[in-house]
């Protein structure tokens, strides 16, 4: 097992290079000049002597396969660089941008769980039911429902009219836990209904498949309960897809992040991107891209080593690979 969480590691690293490079391109590609944003509006006239100087100080100056091997030899080690728009190191940025964002994430995450998979297995377990055709229609709501439509209905009905919630911004839960849950909430309902919805129909569908196997039926035919045919001989070999599901999304939370924090105002990684982008500011954006990519790595990662624990067919053929 160690061998293959090794080999997986080593394999990410071919990924990260090449998002290191479609970045780098990438962000070259953008329209607008980050010196000439970064000077835009300043009170006096800025020559182009200091506009020369900037940009030599900001390594601008040099070929764009240069550009790219300073910044890949400073990341490796451990130097994101400088923010053109703050003049601050980019990992202190991002530090200070990671809380929010994961808090908000997990909560969505979770949210997604325990509606997901309940609402999924009650569904599969009664097909074509009330309850069933109940699930799967809402089920396609959610999954069919937009970041920015979810969070415009949450802020008017939950925070302007019935004043439950803050419409915006976000609390340390440091400073202040319940404060900060209060924050969280509509946040992670945004981002987690989408995911819920996407859990249930994954849930429903591989239940239902594995409840119509032979060996079910042999259980059944045995005379267990259905609860205990359900938990000790269908939940784990039913659970695998939906286990793929929830890493891939929980990297894609992320995503998610860009839209959800820019409608809450929420001083995350998402807003933070979205921020950098509109500026130009290269190395962040650039930080962050590979953040989010490590996130998505990570994820996968999970996922690999949790089938490895609910399938001992896989563990075994870890162990003799």
């Amino acid at each position: 097992m160690t061998q293959y969480l090794i080999k997986r590691c080593l394999s990410t690293i071919p990924v990260m290079l090449l998002t290191t490079v479609i970045v780098f391109g990438l962000m070259r590609l953008l329209p607008g000049d980050p010196i000439l944003l970064l000077v835009e509006g300043a009170q006096t006239e800025i020559s182009d002597e200091t506009i020369a100087r900037l940009r030599t100080m900001h390594g601008l100056d040099e070929p764009i396969y240069v550009q790219y091997t300073i910044w890949l030899k400073n990341m490796l080690s451990g130097d994101l660089g400088w923010s053109f728009q703050t003049n601050q190191r980019v990992w202190d940025i991002i530090r200070g941008r990671i809380l929010p964002t994961v808090q908000i994430g997990l909560l969505g995450w979770i949210m997604a769980i325990i509606l997901g998979i309940p609402l999924g297995l009650l569904a599969a377990t009664s097909p074509g039911s009330w309850r069933d055709w109940l699930s799967t229609a809402g089920s396609l709501i959610g999954a069919a429902m937009p970041y920015f439509l979810i969070g415009g209905l949450l802020i008017y009905v939950v925070a302007l009219r019935l004043r439950w919630l803050p419409a915006s911004g976000f609390v340390s839960p440091f400073d202040n836990p319940v404060e900060s849950l209060k924050a969280s909430i509509m946040p992670a309902i945004t981002l987690g209904i989408g995911l819920a919805a996407i859990v249930m129909r994954q849930t429903r569908s591989s239940f239902l498949e594995v409840l119509q196997q032979g060996y079910i039926r042999t259980a059944r035919a045995k005379g267990l309960s259905r609860h205990k045919v359900i938990i000790s001989h269908a939940f784990k070999n039913a659970i695998l897809p939906v286990v793929t599901i929830l890493g891939i999304e929980l990297g894609a939370l992320f995503s998610g992040a860009v839209i959800t924090e820019t409608i809450f105002a929420v001083p995350g990684i998402g807003r933070l991107l979205v921020d950098s982008i509109l500026a130009r500011d290269y190395p962040t954006i650039q930080a962050v891209v590979l953040f989010i990519t490590l996130a998505v790595v990570v994820a996968n990662l999970l996922v690999d080593i949790a089938y490895s624990v609910l399938d001992p067919r896989i563990r075994q053929s870890v162990s003799y690979g």
